[in-house]
């Protein structure tokens, strides 16, 4: 299984839930941030692609990177980043140096 695909708007709606402190323009836009990076072609040390919602808050790295684990199954990840099984490494990257 995979990740959960999640709006980013609905992802920081949920976020803010959980973080009251946050201000939902700076959420919004660490995970813009993010997420055009991943477009971009963004890939962890270890070759693969970034995970956008952790990335947005850990910096550029894969899910099992940030979180030690493999299996993404019952997290969230923003809806347009949710093709990362089919993505080729971009030129240029860790993964093709």
């Amino acid at each position: 299984m995979g990740f959960i695909p999640i709006r980013l708007g609905d992802y920081v709606r949920l976020h803010l839930k959980s973080n009251r402190g946050e201000s939902a323009a700076e959420v919004t836009a660490r995970l813009r941030s993010a997420l055009e990076r991943y477009k971009a072609g963004a890939r962890c040390a270890c070759g693969e692609p970034i995970w956008v919602i952790g990335s947005a808050e850990a910096g550029n790295a894969c899910f099992t990177c940030i979180t030690g684990e493999a299996d993404p199954s019952g997290d969230y990840e923003i809806d347009e980043a949710c093709d990362k099984v089919r993505r080729p490494p971009a030129k240029g990257t860790a993964a093709n140096s």
